[in-house]
């Protein structure tokens, strides 16, 4: 099937300097004896008064039992300035604007690629996820570029093959690609994108750190960990500070809704990505008390609340990001169904829309190049800002509509 081909426009404190501090001894106060010898004794007299006048210049002259008190001094605190309310985070994870706590923000991120078919749910590891892209597939499925980050789950899965969108993704949070293998076309593709330095290749063909469950079946049983691809980046001498463009999050957690570029927003507590009715159709619920989106994905038709396998915590999303683009088919990638692979255009300029707080607000993305983040702008072109926490960002025709009330 053809898509159609269609362009949208410390605070720091001083420590007390106690070694500058002056502390006195005390000194008894010598007295010469009244002269009670003659003239033969005057020599041993004038050596007595040498000795004494040389002790009484030795040591401060001092009252009994008294001490000058210790003097400190402290620099004083450096304030750090208030934020305000609609400012972009500082310090903060620059893929889920979360505080910055223990974990190194250069580290490089890992783009895992995650079935997304019934078969392949419920997923593993995926709450820990910074951001999760939602891409077209063959047959109209959906495939899944997970985004790890601030987080690094203990179990990941299922691991599925990459597709030529991820040659985009990747490079734009400085990533290491995790996958099971990709098609005789992609292949050199991905192998020349890591030999120029665009992203690590982590590719399950020829990297160690994968293994099969036998709760499932295959091809829906491959597993990893980032521990394990961690390791795989430092075998290839990949594991070297990464400065991660911000995608910009708002500082402050409560807020009002209209702030941070979502004036003039409409409500919308609902929302559906209109892909396959009966295994991939999405929806959100917007839950005012957590300020999040409860996922939910069809399964033989029937809506199903998406849950993460490893903690049994549902998805709550911060944040959903449509994106409007061209995608078409790649008539040199058939999978056995006979359906083609779809690559897409994933910089330039287009139509997004941004559901935030309960808010609906049409926009425009734009996008330099693969190594920079996607920029949201309404229509006065303020930026717009995202929650912290994970977002969720749908990739979808330029011709398709996103119903919300």
């Amino acid at each position: 099937m053809h898509l159609p081909f269609v362009s949208r426009a410390y605070a720091r404190g001083g420590r007390s300097e106690h070694a500058l501090a002056s502390r006195s001894g005390t000194h008894r106060r010598l007295q010469s004896d009244e002269m009670r010898k003659g003239a033969p004794h005057a020599h041993s007299f004038a050596l007595m008064a040498v000795l004494v006048l040389l002790g009484a210049c030795s040591s401060p002259a001092a009252s009994p039992g008294a001490s000058a008190p210790a003097q400190t001094s402290s620099a004083a605190p450096t304030v750090e300035p208030t934020l305000a309310p609609d400012a972009p985070c500082r310090d903060c994870w620059p893929l889920s604007g979360k505080p910055l706590k223990l974990g190194a923000v250069d580290k490089r991120a890992l783009l895992v690629k995650i079935d997304n078919v019934p078969l392949a749910r419920p997923h593993y590891g995926i709450t820990q996820a910074d951001m999760v892209f939602e891409i077209l597939v063959e047959g109209f499925a959906t495939r899944l570029a997970v985004v790890f980050h601030s987080q690094d789950p203990q179990t990941i899965g299922n691991i599925r093959s990459a597709r030529l969108a991820d040659r985009s993704l990747t490079p734009m949070v400085r990533g290491a690609l995790v996958y099971s293998g990709t098609s005789a076309y992609e292949m050199p593709l991905i192998q020349g994108d890591a030999a120029n330095g665009n992203y690590v290749d982590l590719s399950a063909d020829y990297t160690s750190g994968y293994y099969r469950v036998t709760f499932r079946p295959g091809p829906y049983n491959m597993f990893t960990s980032a521990a394990a691809m961690r390791q795989a980046i430092a075998a290839h001498g990949a594991d070297t500070p990464q400065q991660i463009p911000s995608w910009g999050f708002l500082a402050a957690i409560d807020h009002a809704p209209t702030i941070g570029g979502m004036a003039g927003a409409t409500a919308a507590t609902e929302l559906t990505i209109p892909y396959r009715e009966d295994i991939s159709l999405v929806k959100y619920q917007y839950d005012p008390q957590t300020r999040t989106y409860a996922r939910f994905q069809n399964n033989a038709g029937k809506a199903v609340r998406d849950v993460d396998a490893v903690n049994n915590q549902p998805i709550a999303a911060a944040n959903v990001a449509i994106i409007h683009t061209e995608i078409w088919e790649v008539p040199e990638i058939v999978d056995a169904a006979g359906a083609h692979a779809h690559d897409m255009r994933l910089t330039g300029t287009g139509s997004a829309t941004i559901f935030r707080d309960g808010l609906r607000q049409e926009a425009t993305w734009s996008r330099a190049n693969n190594t920079d983040p996607f920029i949201f702008k309404n229509a006065s072109g303020e930026r717009i800002l995202l929650d912290q926490g994970q977002t969720w960002v749908h990739v979808i025709p330029s011709d398709w509509e996103t119903p919300s009330q």
